[in-house]
């Protein structure tokens, strides 16, 4: 028997966010108590961060995301700049405000606030042995489908991997199209293809079940509509919560498998590192990466090329041990016997290509 726990509360409107302090009220009376809001930094430009309902106690921690990966060292740090600040006392609610890096560090943050030691002691299947405090996510950015899943991914020195509990899910979220109107074109892609190679890789894969399935197809569709139809803000939103629903009843991939090497060692944020490795896959995907080319044809969207040129032998090796940390994604899309078909070799032409 699978128990699947979703994001309890949605509140999914065009404007919503202009009534964020009622919604707040109505989710959680704080009465003398204080919010958390972790807010992508790139919204002290947009104008977002502005009308974020911020009371006198209230804290609002600006998290910068362009550059890297949530990194563990990172949430230990907000941490301690939380409980120092307010000399050990909690906070009512942590509102996670931008994309799915942003939502991630907000999951992660409302785990080790109450559970002892650094975040790394918590990066797998479900550790997190005291409640959560509470959260709320609300997305600027979609296609990770944070928003949904019950998985914070964070980056430490030797691996790329997730929080992986029900602690970690958000307890609502706030969903408003409008927010999505601030996204640069090469960010929407990247991200919202994010959701697209997510949905192929459950839906080819053994883990996924009717439920699974059902998100999956029609998240996927929304995804490939937005891009080759007709860009409709609401339902790639919609995709993207769709999507991340679709993981809790199946698994990702290769392409999440091989990207996360790439990330941890080269640097690159999830939904490039994604594009750059599914482009290389028709052996597995074939008439999906087709899709994905015509995609990045029309909306003349850039790759990175050659990332992998001149990489070391040390760096290979880590790479290849980052995607080997990967058994379930790689089990569901290949089988129990993966490490026979995805050979060190295997790997190392594949990466080559990139």
């Amino acid at each position: 028997m699978k128990i699947t726990k979703l994001v309890p509360k949605i509140i999914y409107r065009v404007g919503a966010f202009s009534g964020l302090e009622e919604i707040l009220k109505e989710l959680f009376p704080v009465g003398s108590g204080y919010l958390v809001y972790i807010i992508d930094s790139v919204h002290q430009r947009t104008g977002v961060r502005a009308k974020l309902p911020k009371k006198e106690k209230d804290l609002i921690i600006d998290v910068d995301v362009s550059e890297h990966e949530p990194r563990t060292s990172q949430i230990d740090e907000i941490r301690d700049k939380i409980l120092t600040e307010k000399k050990g006392e909690m906070p009512i609610v942590i509102v996670g405000i931008g994309g799915g890096s942003t939502m991630d560090i907000a999951k992660a943050v409302s785990v080790v606030l109450t559970n002892k030691g650094s975040v790394t002691d918590y990066q797998g299947w479900d550790l997190v042995k005291e409640k959560s405090l509470p959260k709320v996510g609300i997305p600027t950015l979609s296609g990770t489908g944070a928003e949904a899943t019950r998985t914070a991914v964070l980056t430490s020195p030797d691996k790329k991997m997730g929080i992986n509990s029900e602690q970690s899910m958000f307890d609502a979220i706030v969903m408003d199209p409008e927010l999505l109107k601030t996204v640069d074109r090469n960010q929407e892609f990247f991200s919202a293809m994010d959701c697209f190679i997510h949905c192929v890789e459950s839906l080819g894969g053994s883990f996924i079940d009717d439920l699974g399935r059902s998100f999956a197809s029609v998240a996927k569709k929304m995804t490939v509509d937005f891009f080759l139809k007709e860009k409709n803000y609401g339902e790639l939103m919609v995709a993207s919560y769709l999507g991340g629903c679709s993981i809790a009843n199946s698994e990702v991939g290769v392409c999440h498998a091989l990207s996360y090497g790439i990330s941890l060692v080269l640097g690159y944020r999830h939904g490039v590192a994604n594009c750059v490795v599914f482009n290389q896959l028709e052996e597995f995907y074939g008439p999906d990466v087709k899709i994905f080319k015509n995609i990045v044809r029309k909306h003349r969207i850039e790759l990175p090329k050659n990332i992998t040129k001149g990489i070391t032998e040390e760096m290979l090796n880590k790479m290849i041990e980052m995607t080997y940390k990967m058994d379930r994604p790689l089990t569901s899309a290949l089988g129990k016997d993966w490490k026979n078909i995805l050979t060190r070799e295997k790997i190392t032409n594949l990466y080559e290509k990139m």
